[in-house]
């Protein structure tokens, strides 16, 4: 797991949305680009709009992939003449994308497509991502990540929220077994006020408020913790197109993630979430 922390330049009372961007699967017929590119140009116009990635940036799927169909995939991003190139090609499509916004990432992870990939090819593709877009190394997250994310104002006020972000592995169809596998990973990884989720595709928002104490142990607190399945970029079915979701009979889900606002204060960072279309 990687520890890393993030220094914002803020004054206090000062607002940030926070996206996480995860399982867009760039490079699917059925991955919603409309909606995709919505988001990037929202971060790109808000100065104090701020993202996570959480893997699965693109399908990362080639011939040889039993998941493979060539009627579900994006013939503007793979085709014909990039075919012996895919996995170039797949960074070059998704970096041109993500490379206006690249100065308002925190951090991006990998997924269990980036992995699949990975191990067959010998390359690190989130990593070739920041490369390609001349983004520092160290944002590179790995599988799972507790990011610290450090506001200071000019008057030495500082105020730091932790959050965890992982691509995950929750299982099962119904969603409750979502909610208490998020209640359970919010018991067991302490200190952080938000847990970002991806993989299931689904679009979930636990709330659990936790009790403590001022840092100055005089008064006690209690705020609210948040854990979340951030959506997704990928219908399951579309008209007049075949994926490996349609065949496996997965339901259709959300499209796009919940978003968080973070609001230093001197009391500390003020945390809510905004799910659902903007």
């Amino acid at each position: 797991m990687r520890l890393h922390t993030v220094r914002e330049s803020c004054t206090l009372g000062q607002t940030f949305t926070l996206w996480p961007l995860g399982d867009i699967h760039l490079g699917s017929a059925n991955c919603d680009k409309a909606a995709f590119f919505r988001v990037v140009d929202t971060i790109r116009a808000d100065p104090d709009a701020r993202w996570l990635g959480l893997g699965d940036y693109v399908e990362w799927i080639t011939p040889k992939d039993k998941r493979w169909h060539a009627g579900g995939i994006d013939e503007a991003i793979i085709n014909m003449a990039n075919l012996d190139r895919i996995g170039d090609r797949y960074v070059e499509a998704i970096s041109t994308i993500l490379r206006p916004i690249m100065d308002k990432c925190w951090g991006m992870g990998k997924g269990n497509h980036e992995g699949t990939f990975e191990r067959e090819h010998h390359t690190n593709l989130t990593q070739r991502i920041l490369q390609a877009c001349d983004a520092p190394g160290d944002l590179y997250l790995g599988w799972a990540s507790i990011t610290r994310v450090a506001f200071e104002d000019g008057n030495s006020h500082r105020a730091s929220i932790r959050i965890y972000a992982s691509h995950g592995w929750q299982a099962g169809r119904m969603a409750g077994a979502k909610v208490n596998q998020l209640d359970h990973l919010m018991g067991w990884i302490d200190g952080c006020r938000i847990y970002l989720q991806g993989h299931s595709h689904d679009r979930v928002v636990k709330t659990k408020t936790m009790l403590s104490t001022n840092p100055s142990f005089t008064k006690l607190v209690a705020d609210d913790t948040y854990g979340a399945h951030c959506g997704s970029y990928l219908r399951t079915y579309q008209q007049d197109a075949t994926a490996y979701g349609e065949e496996k009979g997965y339901p259709p889900v959300p499209i796009g993630p919940p978003t968080f606002t973070l609001t230093p204060t001197q009391e500390g960072v003020r945390v809510a979430c905004i799910q659902g279309d903007r």
